[in-house]
């Protein structure tokens, strides 16, 4: 009987530590997914913000570029200003962009890591009108061609966190916009202000 009884004990030893070290092993899986979720959160934050800053830099180069092709070509002051933020454009895109994408790429599914490369060279691809002198209608569609490419990467890494995809943000639009329609208008806020009467 105490074999039995020692044999049970023995059993309910054994199990229990079955019990502990699959619960165990469950908790380090989950931790470790939550890491890497917020690693991959926090990289793609960092890479998004960095391409958009660069868009933007860009695009303020391109103000110095004659309208159209068959206007006069840019003042010579206009024309440094273009190479001189140019020169930057390339270091920060050497300095900033790049090793940003190695990072991205180290964590991100192969989808996310294409798009991040595909964005990198787009980012070299919109310098090519300010590089030759062309004119701003040349330019410009190769900018929104780059922002849009910019949006297919910001959906594909909502996606690989778990999140939906963004709405499209040609809401920007709307006559209205930013506003909401279904809050109160500007003139709500009017109040009624009284002049004093003169004497």
């Amino acid at each position: 009987m105490a074999l039995v009884a020692g044999a049970f004990a023995l059993a309910g030893v054994l199990l229990g530590g079955a019990v502990n070290s699959f619960v165990g092993w469950r908790q380090r899986k989950a931790e470790d997914k939550r890491r890497w979720l917020a690693d991959r959160r926090s990289l793609y934050a960092t890479y998004l913000g960095i391409v958009t800053s660069k868009l933007q830099e860009i695009d303020s180069l391109a103000v110095f570029l004659r309208h159209n092709p068959e206007d006069p070509a840019p003042d010579p002051e206009d024309h440094g200003l273009i190479k001189e933020g140019l020169h930057d454009y390339f270091a920060g895109w050497e300095i900033e962009v790049q090793p940003a994408l190695g990072e991205v790429q180290l964590i991100a599914s192969d989808r996310v890591a294409d798009l991040a490369d595909r964005v990198s060279s787009a980012l070299m691809e919109v310098t090519v009108d300010l590089e030759l002198d062309n004119a701003f209608t040349d330019y410009y569609p190769t900018w929104f061609q780059a922002q849009d490419l910019v949006g297919v990467l910001r959906n594909a890494m909502r996606e690989e966190l778990g999140l939906g995809e963004l709405r499209n943000t040609r809401v920007r639009d709307q006559p209205d916009y930013p506003w909401l329609p279904e809050r109160p208008s500007r003139e709500s806020y009017h109040q009624a202000h009284h002049t004093p009467k003169s004497r």
